[in-house]
């Protein structure tokens, strides 16, 4: 059958698999809860929203379950994308899909970010979809579908409808996601979303996140909602003066089926009455960028938000509206100092800090700290090959031809000559993680959180809701108290929680649910740096190596010429 997008075609989304032990998929956590992975893919649901509505869709995610020969034969074309970490199963999905002849369309933040990986695909969308979809099907009833498709500017996020959350199965995840705004006012030299996004934040009216959740509710959804923005307060007066006074009104009048988690840059501590509208709207924790706790790195890295206050004294200031703080912290920097591994730690254990995503810096494709690094002359393959110009870098995208099994911060990165030693970093790596998620370490920390979490809600979970916490809290006991490193930890700290009243309770009970993902998350990292040490320690002799053959052949080229006499 000939394809046209103005027949009723049957779309087939499909969400590529997070392989390995990623520090976000909380598996050992959702199993917990009855779920299969910690959140749906919101880019492919927003895609279906996109795309003729008198087409039919079925989202297949890999995270969830697996692509049936039953699913593949209905679809008429398939939809497809994802990030970095998901690269290896998304070009899967592309060969499978070509040497099948079904008609493949891929998108999202790697394809748009490195288009040239992904050239066996029929088609690619490259950059938001609201903006280039359009484009791709104004061709197609051209008759030219396939190519290459850019967007020419960045869309109006005014204009983006309702994702259509109807295709998912809610109970399959642990929570589930929206977003506001695209975009971050900041300039981390490090971070890719302000090259895909734009530093000018665009947000959503409160109009459009009213129908959103409007939506969820009416399909039976109730919970936790993460708000996935770049960063949620990148334009603060939009945010103080529309959307949370009409999230507050929202939840009033539904009767506050929801409450929330977002991301953000630490200056939110900054803004008492900012955190007072927050905590009035339900939210819950927030996940914040700290890096590094070395001040003077922070401003080589472009970061300098981060270092004008006192971190510890941050965080208690969201400790004091009720609030969580998740954090991600990198090791790698130019300028770190041999100490930072046990800066970081006393920072966390200050801090109070129990999700602590630890990785290494990577170089990622079409950053600001890519191209420094590349003009360096210090840029490498994933592979540990150098890399000297720009076509060598493109060429070298392909994470494929790795030094880990998967391209994650977590267990990747350094793609680059380091200032320090790149073992030392990695043996730096390793007294993080050991140190922060030893049993004791981890429940002490929830403990101390106990006592200084000045939390509320109005939230009451409906009845499904009430009944996914109970049966999550009966396993979680079981396997606490079958686990003699936790059984008394565990219980001391249910004892301590309980006096705080049921928002900080669930709080307190969803931190000590994720250990039993960081435990086996932190055994999988260990596991993998400690092999990885070898592996770079030899790659590094071989750039050495390499870099003495090159000196030794610029210093020939350097040579003078022998003085040439004519004989008598």
């Amino acid at each position: 059958m000939k394809l046209d997008p103005d027949q009723p075609l049957r779309c087939l989304l499909v969400n590529p698999e997070f392989r390995g032990q990623s520090f976000w998929n909380f598996t050992a956590t959702c199993e917990l809860m009855g779920a299969k992975t910690a959140a749906p893919p919101l880019g492919l649901i927003t895609v279906a929203a996109i795309l003729p509505q008198h087409w039919q869709f079925r989202l297949v995610d890999l995270n969830v379950k697996q692509l049936t020969q039953a699913d593949w034969e209905w679809a008429d074309l398939i939809c497809t994308g994802g990030m970095l970490p998901q690269q290896q199963n998304l070009r899967e999905i592309i060969d499978l899909a070509v040497a099948e002849d079904k008609y493949v369309v891929v998108g999202g933040a790697d394809p748009s970010s490195q288009p040239q990986v992904y050239t066996k695909a029929h088609t690619l969308v490259v950059g938001e979809g609201e903006e280039v979809i359009p484009l791709w099907l104004e061709s197609w009833r051209a008759g030219k579908p396939r190519g290459v498709f850019k967007e020419r500017g960045k869309p109006d996020v005014t204009t983006s409808p309702t994702p259509r959350f109807d295709l998912l199965d809610f109970w399959a995840y642990s929570l589930i996601n929206i977003q506001y705004s695209r975009g971050c006012p900041f300039n981390c030299e490090f971070c890719d979303i302000i090259e895909l996004y734009g530093r000018k934040p665009r947000m959503k009216n409160s109009q459009q996140i009213a129908r959103e959740l409007d939506t969820l509710l009416a399909l039976g959804y109730s919970g936790e909602i993460f708000i996935v923005d770049d960063n949620f307060i990148g334009n603060k007066v939009n945010l103080t003066k529309n959307l949370l006074p009409g999230l507050i009104e929202w939840n009033r009048q539904n009767r506050y089926p929801f409450y929330y988690t977002t991301e953000a840059s630490l200056n939110l501590m900054d803004d008492d009455s900012l955190m007072k509208q927050m905590k009035e709207a339900e939210f819950r924790a927030v996940f914040f960028g700290i890096e590094t706790p070395d001040p003077e790195v922070l401003k080589i890295t472009q970061k300098k938000q981060n270092s004008f206050r006192p971190i510890v004294q941050r965080m208690q200031k969201l400790y004091d509206h009720g609030m969580l703080a998740y954090a991600g912290f990198i090791l790698g920097f130019d300028g770190e100092k041999g100490r930072v591994d046990q800066m970081m730690i006393q920072l966390i254990e200050e801090a109070c800090i129990n999700v602590a995503m630890v990785g290494f810096l990577v170089a990622l494709p079409n950053t600001q700290l890519t191209r420094r690094l590349l003009r360096e002359g210090r840029l490498l393959s994933f592979g540990g090959k150098p890399i000297t110009t720009e076509q060598e870098m493109l060429d070298g995208a392909d994470a494929t031809d790795c030094l880990v099994p998967v391209v994650d911060q977590t267990i990747s990165g350094l793609n680059f000559r380091t200032h320090r030693d790149r073992v030392e970093i990695l043996e730096d790596f390793l007294k993080v993680v050991s140190t922060v998620y030893e049993p004791k370490s981890y429940f002490d920390r929830v403990l101390r959180l106990t006592k200084v979490l000045n939390s509320s809600s109005r939230h009451i979970p409906r009845p499904a809701e009430l009944k996914r916490d109970l049966l999550t809290f009966a396993r979680m006991a079981k396997t606490m108290s079958l686990d003699k490193t936790t059984r008394h930890l565990f219980w001391r700290n249910v004892w301590a929680a309980l006096w705080k009243g049921p928002a900080a309770f669930a709080q307190l009970m969803r931190l000590m649910a994720m250990y039993v993902h960081f435990k086996e998350q932190t055994k999988y990292t260990v596991e993998t740096v400690t092999n990885l040490i070898p592996v770079y320690a030899e790659n590094d002799r071989e750039l050495a190596e390499l870099d003495r053959a090159t000196s030794r052949v610029e210093e020939r080229h350097l040579l003078p010429l022998p003085l040439v006499t004519k004989s008598a």
